[in-house]
C-alpha cells in the first residue's frame, strides 16, 4: 500500500487534478448560501489539489489561501493561477504556520480528509477547529459508508463478446482484455480488503460505523476512510463543532438518510463551538 501523499504528488495524478475545472452540486450550493458573506471571510482551501475550487471560491472571498500537502499539487496551482492567488504547502494534521482563529471558512473538498487513518483524521479536525475563528465554518465531503451501492465497487463488470461484426477478432481481443482486467481488479480489491465476501466485509465496517476500504479511487493503491453520517457528526461534535448540517452530492440540504445514502459522498457544514 502506497502513502496517499506519494500518490497525490505523482506527476500523473497531479496533472489529472490540474485539468479539473468544475464544481460539485454541493459546492455550488454552499457558494449560493454564503454568496453575500464570502467577501467578509478569510478562507482556507485545504487540500486544494490542482486548483479546481480556486476559480470559483477565491474571487468571492475577502482573502484566500490554497494549501495542499503534496508539493506537486501546489506547483500546478502556481502555474495555473500565476500570482493571482496565494498557495502554499501545508499538512492539515499540523498547520503550525497558521495561528489560532485565523480563518472564517475552511473548505476541504473532494473527500480529502478520507486520505487519513482514524487517528490522523481526528488530529485534522482538531487543527481545523483551532485555525477557525469563533463561529467560523467548516465545509467538507466524506465517503458515505451507508451508500446503497457500495458493494458494487467489488462487482465484476464484463463486456459482451460478439462474433457478428466486421472486426470480429479485434473486438474479441479488446473485450477479452477488458474482461480480464475487470476480473483482476475485483480479485485485487477483495485481497486488499482481506475479504472474499464483500457484503460481510461491508457489514462489519457498518457495524463499527467507520473504517478503511480499498475502492476504485487512486487505482486501488491506497485505502480510503468511509464513515456513516451519525459517526461523522459525533466526531465533529467531539472536536468542538456545532450546528452540523448535511448536503447530498447534488447540493440538497437534507438530513434524510434515504436521500443521502443514494450517493457515495456526503457534504458536511458545521460551525466552531467556542
Amino acid at each position: 500500500m502506497l502513502d496517499h501523499k506519494i500518490l497525490y504528488n505523482s506527476e500523473s495524478i497531479s496533472d489529472e487534478y490540474a485539468k479539473r475545472d468544475y464544481l460539485e452540486g454541493a459546492e455550488s450550493a454552499i457558494i449560493e448560501k454564503f454568496s453575500s458573506r464570502f467577501k467578509e471571510m478569510n478562507m482556507l482551501d485545504m487540500g486544494v489539489g490542482g486548483g479546481r475550487t480556486t476559480k470559483y471560491f477565491a474571487p468571492l472571498a475577502g482573502s484566500y489561501i490554497g494549501t495542499d500537502y503534496a508539493p506537486n499539487m501546489i506547483a500546478k496551482c502556481k502555474i495555473r493561477y500565476k500570482d493571482k492567488y496565494y498557495f502554499m504547502e501545508s499538512d492539515v494534521r499540523s498547520m503550525k504556520m497558521f495561528g489560532s482563529s485565523m480563518f472564517d471558512f475552511v473548505l476541504f473538498s473532494y473527500n480529502g480528509i478520507d486520505s487519513f487513518n482514524h487517528e490522523d483524521r481526528l488530529a485534522a479536525l482538531k487543527e481545523i477547529r483551532r485555525v477557525l475563528r469563533s463561529n467560523g465554518y467548516f465545509y467538507f465531503s466524506s465517503h458515505n459508508l451507508n451508500w446503497k451501492n457500495l458493494s458494487d465497487i467489488f462487482n465484476l463488470k464484463l463486456g459482451k463478446i460478439g462474433v457478428n461484426k466486421k472486426n470480429d477478432s479485434e473486438n474479441f481481443i479488446r473485450l477479452l482484455g477488458s474482461n480480464i482486467k475487470s476480473g483482476f481488479k475485483k480479485v485485487r480489491l477483495n485481497v486488499l480488503n482481506r475479504s472474499l465476501h464483500r457484503k460481510d466485509f461491508i457489514q462489519r465496517l457498518r457495524k463499527n460505523q467507520k473504517g478503511l476500504l480499498f475502492d476504485n479511487s487512486l487505482n486501488g493503491k491506497a485505502s480510503v476512510y468511509y464513515i456513516t453520517r451519525a459517526e461523522q457528526i459525533r466526531q465533529l461534535e467531539d472536536a468542538g463543532f456545532k450546528n452540523i448540517t448535511t448536503y447530498s452530492r447534488n447540493g440538497m440540504n437534507t438530513a434524510k438518510e434515504d436521500i443521502l445514502n443514494k450517493d457515495g459522498w456526503i457534504y458536511y457544514l458545521c460551525e466552531v463551538d467556542k
